[in-house]
Formats: C-alpha cells, structure tokens, sequence
C-alpha cells in the first residue's frame, strides 16, 4: 500500500512538472489617440511580448485627436480606470499640446495628467502609470509655428516633446516610454527606414513598431534582443530597430523611471525654470 501511495505521489509529481507553467500577462490599458490606434499599437506590442516568451492583455481606448483634457471627463475612459486590476496604465496627450508654450501647458497638460494618474492608483493602488513620449512632426508644427517659433522644426518641436513628458513623469513619480528619443536617433542614424505617413505625423508601421518595442523594454525590463517578432518589417529594418532601443532605452532604464521611491516629487515651479 505504501509503495502504490508513493508510486501515485512521484506520479503527480512528475506530472505536474511536465505541465507548462502558465505565464501571468501583464495588463495595461493604452489611452491615447490616433498615435496609439493606428496600426493598432497596443496589439503589436502583444506579437512582440509573445515572441519572447511573454503576454500582455489590453484595452484601449483612443479617439482620434483625444487630448488628457478629455479623457479625464470622459466616462468610457474613467469606467475603464475603474475596472481596476491593470498593472499599467499608459497615457498620452494629444501630439502637439506639450511642446506649446509653458502657460498653455500648465493650464490644458500638467492638471489633466495628475488628475488621470490620482484616478488610476485610487482605483488601481498597484498599478503604475507610464506616459507615452511621443515624436516631433517631420518638420515641425507648421501651425503653431506662426505664434511660437520654438516648433518650427522638428528638433524644436521634439526638444519640449521630451522636456513636458519628463515633467509630467517626475511630477507625478511614473514611467515613461520614450518613443520620441527612439524616433529621434532612427531619423538620425537609420534615415532609410521611413517612419512618418505622408501627413508627416502618424506613425507608418515602422514607426509603429518602433513604439512597441520600446513599450516592451520598459515594461518588462528586458533586452529587446529576444523579441523574435518583425511585425512587417524586413528583418534587416527591425534589427536595426530593435538595437536603437537597446542603445536609447533598455541601457538606460533607470533614466526612464521615476516611480522609485528615492525620486523626490520635482514643484512645478522648478520644472517651469528647466522649461524656461
């Protein structure tokens, strides 16, 4: 009797280590705009997760043009904070509102942000926020370049790009992804690989994909060397790609969090100083 006992428990053992260990997905929830659902971004993040050996589930939420301004009054976006249980919640302002002029983004960004980060973590206390840097126009915003100047070029527009999205972070202790720094060394250094459509904004799908590897590195703190997934990229274009966001990102993780505890909370008046 004893040995069948002991035969049945070295049986269900070996049995249970056989059985694959299901891998827990990590659950964000993208709001944004156009830059987030065209090419449908958030499920090219999940084929690069999957190729290596991870999993995302998502919601989106993205209509076209959205600003943080109308997302924090909008009940499809508060219901789907409140939901609760996500791990991550990715915002992002619309594509030209944080490279304006200071006052105008104290007024219409800044609020809206620390207004949708205190909604996240009153319903989701474990979650983290991350803010979705996003890129320069082309060649700058032609628009708003007859009353600010500093947006005339794509370098300009792009400069306070990163600066507003690096304050948004630190004052409210997240995460961001740093598509635009990505972009900004592709166009440098890789200038065959088209990353604008014809409108000189949104992301073609090697933009696209740019952004989801970058969204991979930082979310799961690994090398994107063991993403195995080009989307529909030429192997050569995603390589090159997926070594940028090595360079700009996953060797520089600890540039791109500020949810650390050791972070102290940056006052909005010094922040206007850097902004200058």
């Amino acid at each position: 009797m004893r040995l069948l006992l002991l035969f049945t428990l070295c049986f269900l053992s070996l049995f249970s280590f056989a059985q694959p260990k299901k891998v827990r997905p990590l659950k964000i929830l993208f709001l944004g705009n156009s830059y987030t659902f065209v090419n449908d971004l958030p499920q090219i993040c999940v084929g690069v997760a999957a190729s290596a050996g991870d999993v995302i589930s998502f919601d989106s939420y993205a209509p076209g043009g959205y600003s943080l301004q109308q997302h924090a009054s909008d009940s499809n976006t508060v219901n789907k904070i409140k939901q609760g249980d996500w791990d991550h919640v990715v915002l992002q302002e619309q594509s030209r509102r944080p490279s304006f002029p200071i006052n105008e983004v104290e007024r219409d960004v800044f609020p809206y942000a620390h207004s949708l980060d205190s909604m996240i973590h009153l319903y989701n206390p474990s979650a983290k926020t991350m803010f979705y840097m996003t890129w320069g126009k082309e060649n700058g915003d032609s628009v708003k370049c007859k009353t600010w100047p500093e947006v005339c070029t794509y370098k300009g527009m792009d400069n306070l790009l990163a600066l507003r999205y690096s304050s948004m972070a630190e004052m409210n202790k997240a995460d961001i992804s740093p598509v635009g720094a990505v972009w900004r060394f592709i166009r440098d250094n890789y200038p065959s690989i088209k990353l604008y459509q014809e409108d000189e904004s949104h992301p073609t799908e090697a933009g696209s994909y740019a952004a989801a590897v970058c969204f991979y590195t930082v979310l799961f703190k690994k090398d994107p060397g063991v993403i195995k997934y080009n989307y529909t990229l030429s192997n050569s274009d995603a390589l090159k790609i997926r070594v940028t966001v090595k360079k700009i990102v996953f060797d520089n993780l600890s540039k791109w969090e500020f949810n650390r505890k050791n972070v102290e909370k940056v006052p909005l008046k010094a922040l206007n100083q850097k902004a200058g």
